[in-house]
C-alpha cells in the first residue's frame, strides 16, 4: 500500500511538474526551472521506491524476504551516504563485482597506485559503468562521470575536513547545522545531476544548467 501510493499519487503529481524533454525548452524562469529539477528528483524518487516497495510487499505475501532498495538517500549528509541508500541492490552488486576487484588489481602488482590514484580511477569508472548500466547514450555516460567526480571530490575534502570537524563534537548546534548543510548541499548536487537524466539530448541539458544558474 505504500509503494501504490508512492508511486500512483505523489509520483505521479510530481510527473505534472518535473523536467522532461517536453518542457525544458518551454521553461524561461530560472526558479521555475529549479522547480521542475527538484520535481524530477522527487519524481525519480518517489516513482522508483514506490514500484520497489510494490515488489517486496508482494514478495512478502509469498513468503519471500526481498532486500530493502532504498532508505531516506535524500535526507543523507554527504554523497557517499547517498550512495549507500539509494538503489542499494544495484550498487551493492557493482561494489562486489566491479569496484572491490579493481581496487584490489590497482593496489597489487609490481607497480601499484597511490592512494588517491586508486580512488580517482575506481570512483570514477564504476559510476561510468553505472551509467552505461542505465542506459548507452551520452547522458548517462556524463550522469555518470558526475556522481563519479562529485565521489571524489567529497571523498578528498572529507580526509582533509574530518580532523576539522571532530572539533565541533563540543558544538553540537554547530555540528547539526554542518550536518543540514551537508543534506541540502548534497541533495542540490544530486538533483541537478538528474538534468542528465531526464533529458533525451546533452545540447538540451548544457542549456538547462546554463539558465538554472541565470544564462
Amino acid at each position: 500500500m505504500v509503494g501504490l501510493f508512492k508511486k500512483f499519487v505523489v509520483a505521479d503529481a510530481l510527473a505534472l511538474l518535473a523536467l522532461s524533454g517536453a518542457n525544458a525548452d518551454q521553461i524561461q524562469s530560472p526558479l521555475w526551472l529549479w522547480l521542475a529539477v527538484i520535481a524530477y528528483a522527487g519524481l525519480i524518487y518517489f516513482d522508483f521506491s514506490g514500484y520497489t516497495d510494490i515488489a517486496i510487499g508482494l514478495a512478502r505475501w509469498l513468503g519471500i524476504a526481498l532486500p530493502e532498495n532504498f532508505n531516506h538517500p535524500y535526507l543523507k549528509p554527504n554523497l557517499t551516504q547517498f550512495w549507500n541508500n539509494w538503489h542499494m541492490t544495484l550498487t551493492q552488486w557493482f561494489r562486489a563485482y566491479f569496484f572491490n576487484p579493481l581496487t584490489r588489481a590497482l593496489r597489487g602488482g609490481k607497480h601499484p597506485l597511490g592512494a588517491v590514484g586508486v580512488i580517482f580511477i575506481t570512483q570514477v569508472s564504476t559510476f561510468l559503468m553505472i551509467g552505461l548500466w542505465h542506459g548507452g547514450t551520452l547522458n548517462f555516460i556524463l550522469w555518470g562521470l558526475w556522481h563519479g567526480l562529485g565521489l571524489f571530490i567529497q571523498n578528498r575534502y572529507s580526509d582533509w575536513a574530518k580532523p576539522r570537524l571532530a572539533a565541533l563534537d563540543a558544538h553540537p548546534r554547530v555540528r547539526r547545522l554542518t550536518t543540514v548543510a551537508g543534506t541540502v548541499l548534497t541533495f542540490f548536487f544530486v538533483a541537478l545531476g538528474w538534468v542528465w537524466f531526464a533529458l533525451p539530448t546533452t545540447g538540451q541539458a548544457l542549456q538547462v544548467i546554463t539558465r538554472l544558474f541565470g544564462g
